[in-house]
């Protein structure tokens, strides 16, 4: 059998099924079977329309077609997914803005709306996150839900988060929504106790804290559910540029935990440890920002206290003797006495 004939001979075995037609992307049969009076809402037996295969396999044609004749983008299939919901998990961008244009969301489907926008926050699909922010979907949830900047935060789609953050700007929320639950979604809390920002540094994703702090500086001062502030956890892994990037944009050295221990105290600790690598560079580059090496916890230790290194003990021993001695007045030096044989 030659390829001409095999292809004939496969087209021809995908059955007159408006469901499966539309699975395989075939307009010519799905514009052949509602001509013919197929239900365009008809489903098989697990819940699956013909506008749900349109919409999971990115044939536009087909489901602009199926909208002209009716379909119900509503319907569920068994596992309670609407059309919509798996055009969004494919990504397929158009499918989507097709969804929104001929059913717009309403006051009744916001909740279906915003969990649509979890789900596309969570792929990384900055386009189809933008088509619902445009639709006015919520973005903040009840108190401890997961929100759609904590999926996109803990999943490093830092675009995601640039677009979430700048749209939650833009916001203007009513006295009550301020007073009942936090005033931007940067805040919000997720069942564990996490606010996003505490996903892109527990995570490691330094661009995604870069943008964090881009917008919410303060966010530099923040801690995570166990009350550890999110600086001191950077120090303490070692991670020289996601330490960088918060000293960038303001981050304080001398802002202390529960224990009243710096910046310094932590890092001075990692390096004792032996655990990571550049806790030297992080101590240089927090002197460089204007670390106090004199600083005291609450039980009374400075750094150095924390140190067996001969090396960093000198360092820090000599940082606090130059800027002691540049804070100090200068004194007038007093001219020695001759020895006695040069006497007159």
């Amino acid at each position: 059998m030659s390829m001409a004939e095999k292809s004939k001979s496969a087209k021809d075995k995908i059955p007159e099924n408006i469901i499966v037609a539309a699975d395989h992307g075939r307009l010519d049969l799905v514009t052949a079977l509602l001509d013919g009076g197929a239900d365009p809402n008809t489903v098989d037996e697990v819940g699956t329309s013909a506008l749900h295969n349109a919409a999971k396999g990115g044939h536009w044609d087909i489901a602009r077609l199926l909208f002209e004749k009716n379909a119900s983008p509503r319907i569920e299939d068994g596992n309670r997914r609407t059309p919509l919901r798996l055009a969004v998990k494919e990504g397929h961008e158009r499918i989507v803005r097709l969804f929104l244009e001929c059913d717009p969301p309403t006051n009744e489907t916001k909740a279906e709306t915003s969990r649509h926008l979890h789900v596309a926050a969570a792929f990384g699909f900055t386009e189809i996150v933008k088509l619902f922010l445009d639709c006015n979907t919520p973005t903040l949830g009840a108190n401890g839900q997961e929100t759609a900047l904590h999926l996109a935060a803990a999943r490093g789609h830092s675009e995601v988060c640039d677009l979430l953050l700048k749209h939650d700007k833009s916001l203007n929320r009513s006295l009550w929504a301020r007073i009942a639950g936090p005033s931007l979604k940067v805040y919000d809390k997720d069942y564990l106790g996490n606010m996003p920002f505490a996903y892109a540094v527990e995570k490691g994703h330094e661009q995604m804290v870069e943008v964090f702090l881009r917008h919410h500086p303060e966010l530099s001062k923040s801690s995570d559910r166990h009350n550890q502030l999110l600086f001191h956890n950077v120090i303490r892994k070692g991670n020289i540029e996601m330490v960088r990037i918060f000293l960038n944009h303001g981050a304080d050295t001398e802002i202390r935990d529960k224990y009243g221990r710096r910046a310094l105290h932590e890092a001075v600790t990692a390096e004792n440890t032996g655990y990571i690598t550049g806790a030297a560079e992080i101590i240089q580059l927090l002197l460089g920002h204007g670390a106090i090496v004199e600083a005291k916890d609450k039980y009374g230790r400075t750094p150095e206290h924390f140190s067996n290194n001969l090396k960093t003990r000198m360092i820090l021993r000599n940082h606090a003797a130059a800027h002691s001695k540049g804070d100090s007045l200068p004194i007038a030096s007093m001219a020695s006495a001759p020895p006695p044989e040069y006497k007159a």
